[in-house]
C-alpha cells in the first residue's frame, strides 16, 4: 500500500516539474504569480448559464458575463440588460450584447450579434441587430420581452445585417439572470 503511495505521489511530482510555467498548477503554493492571479480572477468572475440563439442559420450562443434584471434606478422602469461572449453556427467568436431601452418604454429591446469579435468595444466583421426600427423596416411585429422575476423570455426575433440580409430565430430565447455558475 506505500509503495503504491509514493508511486502516485512520484507521478504527480514528475508531471509537475515537466509542465513549462504557465501549465503548473495555479492552486498549489509554489506555483507562478501570474496562474494563481488567473485562478483568482477565473474563480471571482460571475457567469450565467449558456444562452441559445437558433435562428434559420444555425445555433449561436453566448455566456453572459453580465445580466440584470431590474428597475431602472431613475424612471423605475423595469429593464434588463446583458452580454458575453459565444460562438456562431460556423465557429466563429461572437460578443453579445442586450438590453431595452429603459430611458424611452416605449422603444423595446436592442439585441446584437457581433460576429468576428469575443470582447466589448471590438470592431466586428459582421453585426445582426433586432431591435424596434429593425421590426418595422421588416414589416413585421417588434419582439416583445417577457419579464418573470429575473427570467426574461424572448420570442419572435428578426435580426438584419445592412439593412437587407435576415436572420430570423426559431425558438423563443430563455435568459436567467438569477442562477449563477
Amino acid at each position: 500500500m506505500k509503495s503504491l503511495w509514493i508511486a502516485a505521489a512520484f507521478a504527480v511530482l514528475a508531471g509537475a516539474c515537466s509542465k513549462s510555467e504557465s501549465e503548473a498548477v495555479a492552486g498549489a503554493p509554489n506555483a507562478p504569480a501570474a496562474a494563481q492571479k488567473t485562478a483568482a480572477q477565473r474563480t471571482s468572475a460571475t457567469s450565467y448559464p449558456k444562452i441559445a440563439i437558433d435562428t434559420d442559420a444555425g445555433l449561436f450562443w453566448f455566456e453572459p458575463r453580465r445580466c440584470s434584471v431590474g428597475p431602472d434606478a431613475d424612471s423605475g422602469v423595469l429593464s434588463f440588460s446583458m452580454e458575453g461572449a459565444g460562438q456562431s453556427p460556423d465557429g466563429q467568436a461572437v460578443y453579445v450584447t442586450l438590453e431595452d431601452e429603459d430611458d424611452n418604454p416605449e422603444q423595446g429591446l436592442e439585441m446584437r450579434i457581433n460576429v468576428g469579435t469575443d470582447q466589448p468595444f471590438k470592431t466586428p466583421e459582421i453585426v445582426w441587430i433586432a431591435n424596434d426600427a429593425v421590426a418595422h423596416g421588416l414589416r413585421i411585429p417588434a419582439a416583445k420581452p417577457v419579464i418573470e422575476g429575473q427570467r426574461i423570455t424572448i420570442d419572435g426575433l428578426v435580426f438584419t445585417r445592412g439593412g437587407h440580409e435576415r436572420l430570423t430565430a426559431k425558438a423563443a430565447i430563455q435568459i436567467d439572470c438569477s442562477r449563477r455558475k
